[in-house]
């Protein structure tokens, strides 16, 4: 097999940048057997050169961006993170008509199209496997092994802090502080954990899937988004009771020409293909008019698993199979949805009597209820509660009830509101 030495620059070296250098260097000889490509990483930009990075070539590391852009390299891998400078950087790669890896879904999901757009222009590639869910090849199957279908619909768990803090909330019975607090002992949650919590990380991630299974520019606030924060035990308590799981998901479908996008915590069978996917572990469920149902699963982050993503973005584009190269459409509108399920109520109450006005407002809009239970508080300071399986229903006519029944003034809030996937 003949040999193609591709000299790469590579922009960043926090984790995932230190952990490709490592891969390249352990990997080299097993890499040019496997495609017949040598990868050489010829210059790395830093913030910092007095900075310890183990196993990293010192003489390699520079502060000026364009001492790697233009430097010689046939391919840009930018892992730098955030909207800029990694935008320009990206779009000073391309236009100098070199292929551009990157992992950052932060930017992809806000300008991925106009990137794409720019690399198609250019006649180069774009490769952004790393980006949503780690080491899981999703971004590969959309474009090339399901090629040949239409997608009908994406359903994933895309955040591996969500999926571990309700795993351990669901396992230790823990609340969901302390599942947070273990999260971030672990290093799987930030301390800031915002993005991952509130549902920012995976409605950026669904967005990322969507225009490329749907082959569409989609506005970045197109994702109906609700996070896992205000997730308690007695929810978890509530599914394990009625024999579901809380899991949060994100969702795409494409039904009658119209999008709907939405990440949400839900209540999953046992049964489920994502319910059994634990901890930091991500997930996509990607359904197609031939292949019908497929699941992807494995570690959706870390520095390696996202390094040899990278990895294989870079190896594909130099055998000239990967990066994204076909056309993509126009932009495509995200509609909201009155989606019909089974849906999920807790009520924080003054008094379990309330059960009965709340169940009675439920039947006036129309709303069947399939099982209900008054709880009384186990301590003084405890709330009692009253909790609803509802009967399958629109999205739009259980929410009109929890104003109803807000305005009845026997519940404390508007209470939790949990749709029951299928």
């Amino acid at each position: 097999m003949a040999t193609e030495k591709l000299n790469v620059g590579l922009l960043g070296c926090g984790n995932v940048g230190r952990g490709l250098v490592e891969l390249v260097a352990r990997n080299r000889e097993l890499i040019r057997q496997r495609s017949g490509v040598e990868l050489h990483i010829n210059k790395i930009l830093v913030r910092e050169m007095g900075k310890r990075r183990p196993g990293v070539d010192r003489d390699l590391l520079t502060t000026d961006p364009d001492k790697v852009i233009d430097n010689g390299c046939d391919l840009v891998v930018e892992l730098v993170g955030g909207v800029e400078p990694a935008r320009s950087f990206i779009k000073q790669a391309i236009a100098g008509g070199k292929h551009v890896v990157t992992a950052n879904k932060a930017l992809l999901a806000l300008d991925g199209f106009t990137l794409m757009k720019a690399a198609e222009t250019q006649n180069v590639r774009l490769g952004f496997e790393a980006s949503v869910c780690g080491g899981i090849p999703i971004i590969r199957a959309l474009r090339n092994g399901l090629v040949g279908n239409s997608i009908e619909s994406l359903n994933g768990i895309l955040n591996g802090t969500c999926n571990y803090i309700l795993t351990r909330m669901e396992e230790a019975r823990l609340v969901f502080e302390s599942a947070l607090q273990e999260a971030q002992a672990k290093g799987f949650a930030e301390a800031d954990p915002t993005l991952d919590i509130d549902g920012h990380d995976a409605a950026q991630k669904l967005k990322i899937l969507a225009e490329l299974a749907f082959q569409a520019q989609i506005a970045p606030d197109a994702v109906q988004t609700e996070g896992i924060r205000n997730i308690t035990a007695d929810d978890i308590q509530a599914a394990r009771e009625l024999g579901y799981i809380v899991k949060h998901i994100a969702s795409a479908e494409l039904r009658d020409g119209r999008l709907s996008l939405s990440v949400h915590p839900a209540m999953l069978p046992r049964t489920h293909q994502l319910a059994t996917i634990r901890e930091e572990k991500n997930a996509v469920l990607v359904r197609g008019d031939a292949v019908g149902e497929m699941l992807f699963t494995g570690k959706g982050a870390g520095s390696m698993p996202s390094a040899s993503a990278v990895l294989s973005d870079v190896v594909d584009i130099a055998c000239h199979t990967g990066g994204f190269s076909s056309t993509l459409g126009e932009k495509l509108s995200a509609a909201s949805v009155d989606y019909v399920a089974q849906h999920y109520l807790r009520f924080v109450v003054s008094d379990p009597s309330a059960i009965g006005p709340i169940t009675a407002m439920l039947q006036r809009n129309g709303i069947g209820v399939t099982g209900a239970a008054a709880l009384w508080a186990k301590t003084q300071s405890g709330h009692h509660q009253v909790r609803v399986l509802t009967q399958r229903c629109s999205r739009t006519t259980v929410e009109q009830a929890r104003q109803d029944i807000e305005e009845l003034n026997v519940a404390k809030g508007d209470g939790t509101l949990l749709r029951v996937l299928e």
